[in-house]
């Protein structure tokens, strides 16, 4: 889909961090967008800046983990503009911690937030991206769905899941004219998960293991929409090369992974149980 103006997106998890970050992309190639988040009044505040952009901007409050609300607010953007062309599934929750420490109802949580709503919605949008012949589902996964981290099993569990769902849609739905990308962010300085963990324990990951920023994932959605990529790893340093490694030489990958994430997860989880 190489020309966004004037085409629809709707953006879960569109009141803060990435989601705002996506939102501002998308409003600049000329896309009016339906903002699905939790709170009303944070996502005013976000359509009326994307207002003053020049497009079109609708608020339909959402709990992506209810059913219900996530068919209602695809209801609500096809009456409203009577066309999904780009759905980004970007609301998301974390949960690093001791496995045998996690509360069940956070894992059910996490994977009803991460990938179950990722892929409830997709299914709700999809009838009518297949009698348009047209559409692009970005899919907000993570490196921890390309290689499981230390203390974020229900977590990278469900980014691998994004990850296999966007490879998935992509065998099945190209020939009718809609495609699918995964966006993989590292450690994004800014607006995401990451930063709310490094205020947390007040020390970040080693600087040999990169990171990303909020404008860069945005910039990355774009890019994936127009250019339709399989995938997109967005950190600099380059991760690609490492996890091609890890799948080459499984036993030294994870040992890598091990020692460069071990420490600072462990403190983030540690810290969120307290």
């Amino acid at each position: 889909m190489k020309d966004l103006k004037g085409r629809t997106a709707v953006i879960t998890g569109a009141s803060a961090g990435l989601g705002v970050r996506v939102a501002r992309a998308l409003a600049r190639e000329g896309m009016n967008l339906v903002l699905a988040a939790r709170s009303a009044d944070a996502l005013e505040t976000v359509a009326t800046e994307m207002r003053g952009i020049g497009v079109k901007a609708l608020v339909v409050p959402t709990d992506v983990s209810d059913e219900s609300q996530l068919v209602r607010l695809v209801e609500q953007s096809i009456a409203e503009y009577g066309a999904i062309d780009v759905l980004v599934n970007n609301a998301g929750i974390e949960a690093f911690r001791s496995y045998h420490e996690l509360d069940p109802n956070d894992i059910r949580r996490t994977i009803e937030v991460n990938l179950t709503a990722t892929l409830l919605l997709t299914r709700f949008v999809l009838p009518h991206m297949v009698q348009a012949r047209r559409g692009h589902i970005v899919n907000m996964a993570s490196i921890a769905g390309k290689q499981g981290p230390a203390y974020g099993a229900a977590y990278g569990a469900s980014k691998a899941g994004m990850i296999a769902f966007t490879q998935a849609l992509r065998g099945e739905y190209r020939s009718r004219g809609i495609s699918s990308s995964a966006i993989c962010p590292g450690f994004a300085k800014d607006g995401g998960i990451y930063e709310v963990m490094k205020q947390r324990i007040g020390r970040g990951v080693p600087w040999y293991l990169g990171s990303t920023t909020a404008e860069a994932v945005a910039r990355a959605v774009v890019k994936s929409i127009k250019g339709d990529r399989p995938d997109l790893i967005v950190n600099v340093p380059a991760l690609r090369p490492i996890f091609t490694f890890c799948q080459a030489f499984p036993r030294l990958g994870e040992w890598i992974v091990h020692k460069v994430t071990h420490r600072f997860l462990k403190q983030a989880g540690t810290s969120h149980r307290e």
